[in-house]
């Protein structure tokens, strides 16, 4: 699962070395040999620097983890000793590197974040290596904001030193992780000047297309399918492909752009040409994995399933090696397959282990959580005992100073001292079994709070797992229904089962927003309904054809009001697409979220369509559309509108109880 990931972070930020241009065995052993000089001579400086050079040479696919792991060990050791922050801090940083690439993410972290720690002290140029492994680290378990802020820190090193030769590292980690956080515009960019890079310095041409790839994806989502052709076809033609690995990455490349400007037979040829080229390749298993199910994608969208069902069985035999995410799409792939085929045997068999994956991810990333509020837990703690043991000092020596002016006393009157001797003794134990009693007190009270702390995150956890269920029914449904519709014969009833399905998206889309967010009982509108657009928008595949314009007031509503609300513009805007421009003419829809007072707000959407019929009564109206947006508003107890104003504008003016 680490493989997949760590094949991307290679062909787009390698820095080091990891196969090819090793050492030789008798160049390790010579090696070896020079630094059991330098250690009889007293140098270890240069020792040090020979056993780092041997551990990055090595190859580390194929040697041991423990002799590769000997040798930085005895670097860091060396260094140390000669008081060389910049050699260990270096060292620290290819250990982190290799730990990455052997998938021990948790001890890669550990070694890069020691290693950028001391590289910053001396502001060393290699810096950029650790905050490289470490976005990647926390890009793969899904910690975007980590892995930006170290992309970002990473990028500053390598300009602010004028490191030509490693910006493009950079610069294609970041593309990674705007990618990731389906960021199309900034992914877009970074991958240009990535590519850019690697012409500029005529990098091989195997990576130049797999490079080409990554930007090819973003311009197709970008709705820029020719100018993602065009990139190919100049490419091809200033380096043709030569190698069976770069006559596959072509192929797949070429296949991406014919595919998305619907021109499928051109498509399917390439796509054909990249699996015939595969069995010349010494591809990985994942590798070979993803080629196929970008085959069986292609076929199941021209619902040619027969077909689509054999390159994903080829898939499936090499998923094992594949990301969790990868593994889920793949057997939501099989079971359309097997549903459409009528093999719901098979389908009912790929729908669970389908729903397995999706919670594996979901309790993953939950363990990850759980782990990090332990270790602060811990921190707390331990920071809690040492402010104790600190106030128990200080009231120590309060103590020996009270019972040093006592015994100044006792020269001067031996009576008087006896009676104030006995007064202390008597207050010391008063104290004393005061202190115990407040101390036990305070451990109760301690137990007490560790307790409903327990109960809050459990209760947290546990509501944030039924909103996870729900989201993950609603999205059975969906599923269900999508497939009831390829049966469908009747266009009313496609329709029907499709405004269903969107109406179960925008409820679904409010549970999902619900367990991904700190706050278990409040939406951000923002997020829901930009999300709510764009799922709108691929829908009805509006393309640049119509044009949103959306000013949404930051807001946050409950459960009970974002669910009414989302209904009613998931209506208004379908009435908007499919009735407002006949013809599939230009068009813009104005969607407005405002906050006309505390708890007072006004949603508004407009067309600048043909607008409404003269004739046209909104209180008449008994389309299931015009109902359900007149019975959601009242359970809001909300003013609804609908007028003429340069098209057709819906308006819905609500307060909401604090």
């Amino acid at each position: 699962m680490v493989k997949s990931v760590i094949c991307a972070f290679f062909i787009l930020t390698t820095v080091v070395p990891v196969w090819g241009q090793q050492l030789s065995d008798k160049t390790q052993v010579e090696l070896r040999h020079l630094a059991a000089i330098y250690h009889a001579k007293g140098n270890s400086q240069k020792e040090a620097s020979t056993w780092l050079l041997l551990a990055q040479k090595m190859d580390w696919h194929t040697e041991k983890p423990a002799d590769v792991n000997a040798c930085f060990d005895k670097a860091i050791t060396l260094y140390k000793q000669v008081h060389s922050i910049e050699g260990e801090g270096e060292t620290r940083t290819f250990l982190g590197h290799y730990l990455y690439y052997s998938g021990k993410l948790d001890l890669a972290e550990k070694e890069s974040t020691q290693a950028l720690n001391l590289l910053d002290q001396v502001r060393s140029d290699k810096a950029f290596i650790a905050c490289l492994t470490l976005s990647a680290i926390h890009r793969y378990r899904g910690s975007y904001e980590k892995s930006l802020l170290y992309a970002t820190k990473g990028i500053e090193s390598v300009e602010r030193n004028k490191d030509v030769k490693h910006v493009e590292a950079m610069y294609g980690e970041l593309a990674l992780v705007y990618d990731e956080l389906g960021r199309i515009e900034e992914s877009s960019q970074w991958y240009r000047k990535t590519l850019d890079k690697r012409i500029e310095r005529k990098a091989e041409r195997a990576i130049i297309f797999r490079t080409a790839g990554f930007l090819i994806r973003q311009l197709i989502k970008l709705k820029k399918s020719r100018e993602a052709l065009a990139l190919m076809d100049s490419l091809v033609a200033a380096g043709p492909p030569q190698t069976p690995f770069d006559k596959v990455v072509v192929a797949q490349n070429f296949a991406y752009c014919f595919d998305a400007l619907k021109q499928h037979p051109q498509a399917e040829k390439y796509f054909l040409a990249m699996t015939l080229y595969l069995k010349d390749a010494p591809w990985m298993p994942e590798q070979v994995s993803m080629c196929n199910m970008d085959v069986g994608r292609f076929y199941l969208q021209l619902r040619q399933f027969k077909k689509a069902h054999i390159y994903l069985d080829t898939a499936l035999t090499y998923r094992i090696h594949d990301r969790l995410v990868d593994q889920k799409e793949l057997f939501q792939m099989l079971f359309t397959a097997d549903s459409a085929l009528g093999n719901y045997t098979a389908a009912i068999k790929d729908l669970q282990q389908y729903q397995f994956l999706n919670d594996s991810i979901y309790n993953e990333r939950k363990s990850r959580q759980i782990e990090e509020l332990t270790i602060q837990y811990e921190t707390q703690k331990k920071e809690q005992s040492i402010r104790l043991l600190e106030n128990e000092k200080l009231l120590q020596k309060t103590e020996l100073t009270k019972e040093k002016n006592t015994t100044r006393w006792i020269a001067g009157a031996t009576l008087l001292l006896v009676v104030i001797i006995g007064l202390l003794v008597n207050y010391s134990r008063l104290k004393q079994r005061t202190n115990s009693e407040l101390q036990e007190q305070q451990k109760q009270i301690e137990k007490k709070n560790i307790s409903l702390q327990h109960l809050v995150a459990e209760k947290e956890w546990l509501v944030r797992e039924i909103h996870h269920r729900v989201k993950n029914n609603f999205h059975m449904v969906m599923g269900l229904l999508r497939t009831q519709a390829a049966y469908l014969q009747s266009e009313e009833a496609i329709q029907a089962v499709t405004e269903s399905s969107q109406r179960i998206q925008a409820m679904s889309l409010v549970h999902q927003k619900l367990y991904q967010s700190e706050n278990l009982s409040a939406i951000n509108m923002v997020d829901y309904i930009h999300e709510l657009i764009d799922y709108l928008k691929d829908s009805f595949h509006t393309g640049n054809t119509i044009r949103f314009n959306l000013q949404i007031d930051p807001v946050t509503f409950t459960v009970s009001h974002c669910v009414p609300v989302g209904l009613i513009l998931n209506e208004a805007v379908t009435n908007a697409i499919k009735h407002a421009f006949p013809g599939k003419k230009e068009g813009i829809i104005d969607i407005s979220l405002r906050s006309l007072a505390p708890n007072h707000f006004l949603l508004a959407i407009k067309d600048n369509g043909v607008g409404l019929p003269a004739a046209f009564d909104p209180a008449n109206q008994t389309s299931m559309g015009m109902k359900l947006m007149r019975g959601l508003s009242d359970d809001l107890d909300a003013t609804f509108q609908v007028n003429n104003n340069s098209g057709t504008q819906i308006t819905l003016d609500f307060i909401v109880e604090a």
